[in-house]
This record gives structure tokens, sequence and C-alpha cells, in this order.
């Protein structure tokens, strides 16, 4: 767990023999990852695979690190490599997890983590992915910056080619497209593509590929920094399965063995960050003594995202001790300075109830942007900020989209543990925008055990089953199952019953190695 907390990754080996992983490799083989049989519905086709995430030594580690009751989210991925090329580092996206409002704050707390799975031996000459230790927590504030420019003009060259030609920037005339002048502008614009490099290579010098044999478990922090480390130069598939895993409730205590010793003293700017993060886990408040303000401050207001993040988390950690070192962070937080900002952010969130009362002030007069910060933080905050509980149910029905959808979401790790009246839920469960509804879904899961038997949310769940977006429907059957009603689960239940998709096209089963009916081949070749 430490090193979990420290390096961001842990490696673990599957217990299953030989053959399992070979029967999974080849059904791998059979899917098309960028259509229905494959991706989000990989499960589905390969159900077995299900057997793997539960072996205990998985189990095991998973409980470790997003303790008891994480599930499954609904989101998964089998990354197939042959005949390509390394992947350019990254964080994932904000589907998952999510930046707060200002593009560049990440999570840092745990609750949720990635899983990735080699069904084949991966030595290096078969692109195994690759990772950067340790840089989950670290903002990279300039280098996401002009990653961000670069999606901008992404974007914009997207939405040029669909008004010029009317079809998809996806389709293929519209990739066509999209790369040459994406081309040209890299041509024109030697400067940023530069800097960008620049930027990127201290990162690309760090990473490590993630090698093993057939069977190998990797468990990451979810904004670990990865990509597929080379390209596959064999003629052989490579898979690498990733799926997705959630948090069910903030610690109420460790969950794993061997968690009393307090995080040793280091010499590294990111200790400060190690040390809060580790106490999180234990539900243990963080002790950080004897560090000089000046310095502190300037190192938060450095371009070091390092030495930055620890001056933050030392100073949000002294905050019941040194109200100064909390000013500071505000100052930082209600300012303009956007780097600044979200380094400041970090350090509010360490700080815990103690910044409770000013975050609750800061919304009294504050605008739309400031308002879906603030709300921002006390959900990460979690339960330590139940004293703003009414704020922030306030701001589920706040005019703003932004606002809505982090409130929701912020209700549902803020109210934990707190006597709730379920209906609070009912009015963002049924909004107008999807993200808001997955975040109210999300909620529900979250806070099932305060919602205890009640059924007042049941009948919005149930609608949201057949909604559009994905995220929605994931989040309201995961609150349907963990909802302690009768009604919930024979919703679920009948749903899921319905739902049951059969990877074979035709009815009847063929045994293993045996040829598939007839009607099978067919329908299959036709997909």
């Amino acid at each position: 767990m430490r090193r979990f907390v420290r390096e961001g990754f842990v490696v673990l080996q599957s217990e299953l023999p030989r053959e399992f992983h070979d029967r999974m490799h080849d059904a791998l083989d059979s899917l098309d990852e960028r259509g229905p049989r494959g991706h989000n519905n990989l499960l589905p086709c390969v159900p077995e695979l299900a057997r793997l995430l539960d072996e205990p030594v998985v189990r095991g580690a998973l409980t470790s690190i997003l303790g008891p009751d994480y599930y499954l989210h609904f989101h998964r991925h089998d990354h197939f490599a042959l005949n390509n090329a390394a992947q350019a580092l990254h964080k994932d996206g904000d589907n998952h997890s999510h930046n707060a409002v200002d593009g560049l704050r990440r999570i840092h707390r745990t609750r949720f983590a990635m899983l990735f799975y080699y069904p084949q031996d991966t030595p290096l000459e078969k692109g195994p992915t690759g990772i950067v230790p340790r840089s989950q927590y670290v903002p990279r504030r300039a280098l996401e910056a002009a990653r961000y420019r670069m999606n901008e003009l992404n974007n914009r060259l997207g939405k040029e080619i669909e008004a010029e030609t009317g079809e998809s920037a996806f389709s293929p005339r519209g990739r066509e497209l999209w790369r040459e002048r994406r081309q040209r502008f890299h041509d024109e614009n030697p400067e940023p593509m530069a800097e960008l490099k620049a930027l990127d290579a201290p990162w690309e010098s760090a990473k490590i590929p993630l090698l093993g044999d057939a069977g190998t478990v990797v468990i990451v922090h979810f904004d670990m920094v990865h990509g597929r480390y080379s390209g596959n130069t064999t003629d052989l598939s490579r898979h690498m399965v990733k799926f997705l895993f959630t948090r069910d409730r903030e610690p109420a205590r460790p969950s794993w063995s061997g968690s009393g010793t307090p995080w040793p003293a280091e010499d590294d700017p990111l200790e400060p960050v190690w040390r809060a993060t580790w106490d999180w886990h234990r539900h243990t408040a963080s002790q950080r003594c004897g560090f000089h303000l000046p310095s502190a401050v300037e190192a938060l207001d450095g371009s070091d995202d390092h030495a930055a993040l620890g001056a933050a988390y030392t100073l949000g950690m002294q905050a019941k001790q040194r109200h100064d070192g909390l000013e500071a962070l505000f100052d930082r937080f209600l300012g303009d300075d956007v780097h600044r900002r979200i380094v400041a952010t970090y350090g509010i969130v360490a700080a815990g109830a103690a910044g409770v009362p000013r975050l609750v002030e800061a919304l009294r007069d504050a605008g739309t942007e400031l308002t879906a910060r603030v709300v921002d933080v006390l959900g990460d905050i979690g339960p330590p900020a139940a004293s703003a509980l009414a704020e922030l149910t306030s701001a589920t029905r706040h005019e703003d989209v932004n606002v809505r959808r982090y409130a929701a979401e912020a209700v549902g790790t803020v109210a934990q543990g707190t006597a709730l009246d379920p209906k609070i839920l009912a009015v963002p469960l049924a909004d107008d925008d999807a993200l808001v509804r997955r975040n109210a879904a999300l909620a529900t899961a979250r806070l099932s055990p305060e919602i205890g038997a009640r059924d007042d949310l049941v009948a919005a769940l149930a609608e949201n089953l057949y909604h559009w977006h994905h995220h929605v429907r994931g989040w309201s059957i995961e609150a349907l199952q963990r909802l302690d009603s009768s009604a919930a689960r024979d919703v679920a239940l009948r749903y899921l019953a319905a739902a049951r998709w059969d990877p074979m096209p035709k009815s009847g089963d063929t045994p293993t190695g045996a040829p598939a009916p007839k009607g099978v081949v067919k329908a299959a070749a036709m997909l």
C-alpha cells in the first residue's frame, strides 16, 4: 500500500493457469474494439474475464486501495497493438474521474483506480504499456496548459471541417482533412510545437515499460501518466485490457493490514502529498510541523510543480496550528492566477474541516465560476465538510449547469455519515443535463447506507436506465443494486435480465474447439 501511495502502481500476478490466459487472448483477438463486440461490451463478449477480477490477489489489492464494496466501473477497454508505434504519454480524460473547472486540477484522493491485464507474455518487443512512477499527483501545469491550447486547435479544426463538408470530423474524409490542416499548422508554427516537445521530454525520459508474463496485472492510480511504451514489432497481437474501479465510501478506517505505522519522513518535495494521502486512507489527521512560512509560500508561487505541491500540502496540514498558512492558500485560491490557484486548492483540501468556514464564506458573493470551484473543493474534502451540506444541496438547483454538476457529485461524498433526506437527489436525478444526472446517480450509489430502505429515488433511477448517456445508465444500475430496497433490486434485476447480451448471435452453444454452427459463422461474418 505504501508503494501504491508513493509510486502510483502495484504489480500482481494472476494465479489462474496459463490455459486461462491463452483462452482470453484468443477470445480478445476475435473482438472489434471500435465496434459493438468489444470496448464497454467486453465482458458480455468474454464473460470469463470476470474470473480474473474475482481472484483473491486482485480483490485483496483493490480492497486495500479502494476500500470494501468498491465496484467495477462500466467502462472497460482492450488496448490492442500490432505493428504500431509508441503512444504519447497522457493522463486519462475526465469521463471517469474529473478535472476541476479550471481544466487542470485533478482529484488526488483514491476514488478511482485502473487495472491493466496482459493475457500474453509482454516483453519489450510486444509494445508494453509505459508509465511514469510518482506522476499521479503532479499537475504538470505548463505541459497541460500547452496541450489544452493544442486541443482547442484540434476542436476548432474539427468544427471547421464539419461546417465545410457537412460530414463528421471522424469520417474518413474528415480525418484526412484534419490531418492535413493539423500538419499545416505544425509546419507554419514551429515554436509552439517545439515548446510542447521540450515540456514533454522530462516525462518521456522518466517512463518505464510494464513488462510481464501472461497473467500480469497492474493496478494504477487513475491519474498516472501512461501510454504505450513502444511499438509492437512482432507479427503477433498484443492485448492490454483496462478495467476501471470506483471507491464506494470515503475511508472510515484502514482497509489493509499493517496500517498503524505513520508515514516516514523522506527527503522529497512530494513527501507531504504522500503523507496526507496515506493518512486519508487511514482516516487519520495529518500532523506536519516545523516549516518556514516564507519558504513555503515562495515554493507555493514557484513554477516547480513538485515543490509547489509539497508546499501547498504542508500549509494545509498545518491549518489548525498555523492560520497564516491557510490565509496564504486562500489568497491564491481566490486570485486570478490559474496556475497558483490550482496548487493552492490541493492545500485547502488537505486542510479539511479547517478550511470549510472560509469556503462557505466565499460562496456568499461568488459568481458562477467561483461557486463551481468552491463546491468542487467541498466535495473533495468529503465528510469533514458536512457543515456546508445545506449550501451544497441548494447548489444542486443552481441556474448554472456547471455548478449543478459539481454540487450533485459533492453531495455524494460530503453527506456520508449524516442524516439524509434522499429527496434532495430527486431534482438532480431528473436534470436536463446528462452529467448532472450522472453525478446524482453516482451520489445515490455512494449514499445508499444513508438512504437505506427508502424508495424515494427508485422511480427516477429506473427512468434513467433508459437515458441516452451511458454514464447515466451505468451509475443508475449501480445505485439500484446498492439501495437496501426490494423495489430497487427488483427493478435492477428485471433490467439486467432484459439487457443481457449473448455474444453468440444465434441460439445454440458450441463446445470449445468445435466448429460453430453455420448460422453463427454467417452472422459473425456480417458484423
